[in-house]
């Protein structure tokens, strides 16, 4: 990424100001013109979620202050997006996940199944108004984010000197042989095909820049890694200076004593967002709404997002010094269309095996 006319942020898919312009109204108006079908409430949720760590900070600042609140139970759903969203297809009419949680590319995919999911709005949830634009309208307000992981650039400071200040930096000579990117199994490989097509005349629609310059890039990566450890452990032996990878990664490098930086290409940082999904036909969707107001709001958001170093998509948040000092802020990110990317993953991923991974 050059500059930031290089890469054009993508409009959002709908407007966010028409939708709220309609203001907030009463609790009690959420059941208003439900089907009786989903008015026969539980006070258990069933959603989906990631283990370890995330678990661990989601129900402490999420799940058990809702608990506390209203006596909801939760019941967790373990496994991976692509499973949970068959599952909501499968049981459309008699949802077994009461509330998906969902992360991207799926979640795209989600939000374009017709009479699956809800059309989230300010009148059910009324904390979408603090959401910034592109956790709420990039998803055609049939989802909403929660919060974000972002990517960047990490280096070893006793081997780069002045690490890269685009992400068309990546091509510069000096960093030849020293390249760590992803693979498929990598992340964040789909965004990069996308920059890459950006900063050489492309887009998301246009993708052939694309992979001509990765292409050309390809002989001069040190590694298309199979998974972010694996550029940590090569970072971290001195195989390699330069990594695409997470700031947490990153950070985790540096915390245990490699000589390693994180920095932001001034393009912006590509992100991962995990989204929540209300089934048209949950039968305690009044709950389920209750709930997601409660994950959206300032007090919830600042909690997780201290707890876990974590971007989130409430625009009021403001985390601890040492926490913000970490994450990369809202106006930071690289505003990814992925309702165009999402469709082009096999394409994405077919080209890359013929015409990159073979150049190595």
């Amino acid at each position: 990424m050059t500059d930031r006319s290089a890469i054009r942020p993508a409009r959002p898919a709908a407007s966010r100001r028409a939708v709220l312009a309609g203001g907030v109204a009463a609790a009690g108006a959420l059941t208003l013109g439900f089907p009786a079908i989903v008015r026969a409430q539980t006070r258990t949720i069933v959603t989906t979620l990631f283990g370890g760590i995330y678990e661990q900070n989601y129900r402490k600042a999420v799940l058990d202050p809702f608990t506390a609140r209203t006596g909801a139970r939760f019941v967790i759903r373990y496994g991976a997006a692509n499973e949970w969203l068959t599952n909501a297809i499968a049981n459309k009419d008699n949802p077994e996940i009461d509330l998906p949680f969902l992360s991207l590319p799926v979640a795209m995919r989600a939000i374009t199944l017709p009479d699956l999911f809800l059309d989230l709005t300010p009148q059910m949830i009324p904390n979408l108004r603090d959401i910034d634009p592109f956790f709420y309208d990039a998803y055609n307000r049939k989802a909403v984010g929660f919060n974000y992981v972002e990517n960047g650039v990490a280096y070893r400071t006793d081997k780069v000197s002045q690490p890269p200040v685009s992400w068309k930096g990546l091509w510069e000579p000096r960093f030849r042989g020293q390249l760590l990117l992803p693979d498929l199994s990598g992340g964040y490989l789909y965004e990069l095909v996308v920059i890459a097509a950006q900063l050489h005349g492309g887009s998301e629609t246009n993708l052939e820049p694309g992979f001509a310059a990765l292409k050309a890039l390809a002989p001069h990566v040190y590694r298309w890694f199979r998974s972010p450890n694996e550029a940590m452990n090569l970072l971290q032996r001195a195989e390699a200076s330069v990594a695409s990878i997470g700031s947490s990664r990153a950070y985790a490098l540096k915390d245990g004593g490699t000589p390693v930086e994180f920095t932001v290409p001034r393009e912006g940082a590509p992100v991962g967002i995990l989204s929540f999904h209300v089934p048209q036909k949950a039968r305690n969707r009044d709950l389920l709404l209750e709930f997601v107001n409660w994950a959206l709001s300032k007090e919830a958001q600042t909690a997780f997002g201290n707890a876990m170093v974590s971007g989130m998509s409430n625009r009021t948040v403001q985390l601890d010094p040492p926490v913000a000092a970490r994450v990369v802020p809202l106006d930071k990110l690289l505003r990814l269309n992925w309702q165009e990317i999402a469709p082009r993953m096999s394409q994405i991923a077919d080209r890359m095996r013929r015409d990159v991974f073979t150049q190595r």
